[in-house]
């Protein structure tokens, strides 16, 4: 792609904008794309991930890495403490997440809601592995109506960062990623009486924490179902406030003349002319604001890989997603395929004397490849589309179809 800017005229304009919206079809594949933020959402907080993370606290304990995960929740308690995301309470009385303040306490919400740690590894951009533990409410839990009312939140779309990607190669653009660090604890919670049980291993974390003690929650944490709501209602406010307007096409892409923003949830893909100075003041101004690590140029994003070229052009694959499936099916040393679909087999065909398949791995598998199809490879696109035709009368060859183009992506990633 062109590394030229054409001169006389803001591509960042709406005019423009709309343009190459139109011209993508991004408006029209919205309603399929919705289907990314169940499908391939699980997929995401997996990309980076190894195999055999703990399930649970007592899993991690007994891991061979019990000491990095020992550390990972030391650092997520402290930085809950630091955020004041709840209150200590037993009775009537509380004393504040810092320890230093009591204060009365008179509303009560009944029994407390559960929690438990969440644990991931990732990959740096430089390879290195890093431990990461969550803490995470048990949202299921909670009661429409007395705990939350709103829930909706807007994703962007995967067709929108590709645009992005691509107008920026065309105009020889930067394009920086930056991740806000415990996005959900940045926004205040809207309800007053949330209680949430103490985490496992409160003993070793807050030796000092007396008996019988529950945490009113002052801030969203994850997991609570109105918690990506309020993050994002807290972000959008904040980027409007620094001249940032939303598409109309995608309400987590942002412009401004000279600067292109992609939100989805706690990460930001940043596009700016690199000659000019604004991409990198709106950068500044996000971290004053919310404690964000900036990751520099784009090298991995929503689990899609990016390589910048010499010459300014840009190539996405999705090569360590496609690598996590297939080890996940079973199929990383299956044969290989050299089609996605195999034009014998009649899928229509549902007369046939054949057995019932698994439907949840049948399900599972769709999903997965659905999110490869939206991401980087459009050539089992068609593919997916027909598989998904039998989500709810699935038979054993259509399981071995989803599994042929899973050895198809093998071959050809």
């Amino acid at each position: 792609m062109s590394k030229a800017h054409e001169e006389g005229g803001d591509w960042t304009s709406s005019e423009h904008l709309a343009s190459a919206f139109l011209s993508l079809g991004i408006a029209g594949a919205a309603a399929a794309e919705n289907a990314e933020a169940t499908a391939g959402e699980d997929e995401i907080g997996t990309i980076n991930g190894a195999e055999n993370e703990p399930a649970t606290y007592e899993a991690a304990l007994r891991s061979s890495q019990a000491r990095e995960w020992e550390e990972a929740m030391r650092q997520e308690w402290q930085v809950l403490l630091e955020n004041h995301t709840f209150d200590a309470v037993q009775g009537t009385h509380t004393f504040g997440a810092d320890h230093d303040q009591v204060r009365r306490h008179t509303e009560g919400s009944g029994e407390p809601i559960g929690c438990k740690w969440v644990y991931r590894r990732k990959i740096n951009p430089d390879g290195s592995t890093r431990y990461k533990a969550g803490l995470v409410i048990k949202g299921y839990a909670q009661k429409e109506g007395i705990d939350y009312d709103e829930t909706y939140a807007p994703v962007s779309k995967m067709t929108t960062v590709r645009l992005l990607l691509a107008l920026s190669a065309q105009h020889g653009w930067n394009v920086d990623h930056m991740d806000v660090v415990t996005a959900f604890l940045n926004p205040k919670i809207d309800r007053n009486n949330i209680h949430m049980a103490t985490p496992p291993g409160i003993e070793w974390l807050e030796p000092c924490m007396p008996d019988g003690r529950v945490l009113l929650l002052r801030k969203a944490l994850y997991g609570l179902k109105q918690a990506p709501r309020l993050w994002f209602e807290d972000i959008n406010g904040y980027l409007q406030s620094l001249g940032f307007r939303q598409s109309a096409e995608d309400p987590n892409l942002y412009l401004q003349p000279g600067v292109l923003l992609i939100l989805y949830v706690d990460d930001l893909l940043i596009a700016y002319d690199g000659r000019k100075g604004k991409g990198r003041e709106i950068k500044r101004l996000l971290q004053a604001k919310y404690k964000m690590c900036d990751l520099g140029a784009a090298k991995r994003f929503l689990g899609i890989e990016i390589e910048r070229g010499e010459d300014g052009s840009i190539s996405i694959c999705q090569w360590a997603y496609i690598d996590t499936i297939l080890k996940r099916f079973g199929q990383q040393d299956a044969k290989s395929a050299k089609t996605p679909l195999d034009h014998q087999v009649d899928l229509a065909n549902t007369d046939c004397e054949d057995k019932i398949a698994n439907r949840k791995e049948y399900l599972s598998i769709v999903g997965s490849l659905m999110y490869a199809a939206l991401g980087s490879r459009p050539d089992i696109a068609f593919s997916v589309t027909a598989l998904s035709r039998y989500n709810v009368q699935t038979l054993q060859m259509h399981l071995t179809a989803a599994k042929r183009v899973l050895r198809y992506l093998k071959t050809t990633s």
